[in-house]
């Protein structure tokens, strides 16, 4: 079986050495037979420096720009693809995951035939973690683990493993991140996915994809709202057509309980016609609401088709 592990970086200078040198440990012990795969994103430091010294022992592509983690992640699945790999493992480079959990995640979508296995953090034992950073991350599991229908312990963990099924399925249309959208996508393909708990370093440095808690909360909202209404569609529509319908519902009630109290209509007829007005109104609403997320989704896949990486 052909595995690759493959590490994301951008400016990871003081990082990016130990970071290999662990995978290597795990392949030169022979714990885990895989291959190793570094995506440059536009460092401007001495990354590309440190990891030309490992010479012919990891694949690397760059790009000249910083792209972004999801484009990112979209590259690396791409070479997958392209390389013919049965199973990807993604690690991050700064060491914030413990090089020793990789086997764990190899086999576990080994044995159960999984395609997707998150490393789930216990947030608990996240003494760096703030109290409110800990409540909104099992709050956001709990919201997407609800709108997929999934148990989850940690939605928002990039330390995971995919099946080749999973390779070929997989494509993320946001700029922000992977972690979110790529469970939904998974939801909509019948992927089967699980956790397993690993350990948890102490946070190295800050993260570079959010400049505070505010702007990671307002960007991975705007990804949920977005792949609900891309990748479940139905169900949101479905939803809010439910939601939308209780004011109607209230009004044309209203007209019946009089009629059947009072014997007649007589100054409640209103509340009929209002109501009946009310439910046109909103049919028509979610006929062109619906057109326009079928083009919005068509516009998205339609981008999947004709990608090409920007990593090389």
């Amino acid at each position: 079986m052909k595995k690759l592990v493959a590490v994301p970086c951008f400016n990871e200078e003081d990082n990016i050495d130990s970071c290999i040198e662990s995978l290597l440990i795990l392949k030169n012990e022979k714990i885990e037979e895989f291959d190793i795969l570094v995506v440059n994103d536009g460092s401007k430091d001495n990354t590309h420096k440190k990891l030309s010294q490992f010479g012919n022992l990891i694949k690397v592509i760059s790009s000249k720009q910083n792209f972004g983690l999801s484009e990112v992640f979209n590259s690396i699945l791409h070479f997958s693809k392209e390389e013919n790999y049965d199973q990807l493992v993604i690690f991050d480079s700064d060491n914030q995951y413990p090089y020793e959990d990789i086997p764990k995640l190899f086999e576990k979508i080994t044995s159960e035939e999984l395609d997707i296995v998150i490393g789930s953090r216990d947030f608990k034992t996240l003494d760096h973690f703030s109290n409110s950073k800990k409540f909104f991350q099992r709050m956001g599991a709990f919201l997407v683990g609800l709108s997929l229908r999934m148990n989850l312990n940690d939605v928002t963990s990039g330390f995971r493993a995919y099946s080749s099924q999973a390779i070929g399925s997989l494509f993320v249309t946001n700029t922000f991140t992977y972690t979110l959208e790529t469970l939904y996508q998974a939801k909509r393909s019948k992927l089967k996915i699980s956790d397993i708990e690993i350990s948890y370093t102490n946070q190295t440095r800050d993260s570079r994809l959010f400049d505070s808690n505010f702007e990671y909360i307002s960007k991975s909202i705007k990804i949920i709202v977005k792949s609900l209404l891309i990748y479940r569609s139905k169900l949101t529509i479905s939803i809010l057509t439910l939601f939308l319908s209780a004011p109607g519902l209230a009004l044309i009630s209203r007209f019946f309980i009089k009629f059947i109290q009072e014997g007649s209509n007589s100054g409640n007829v209103q509340s009929l016609i209002v109501g009946v007005g009310y439910f046109n109104i909103l049919f028509i609403s979610i006929v062109l609401f619906s057109i326009v997320i079928n083009n919005y989704k068509n516009k998205n896949f339609l981008l999947i088709n004709l990608y090409k990486p920007k990593h090389y």
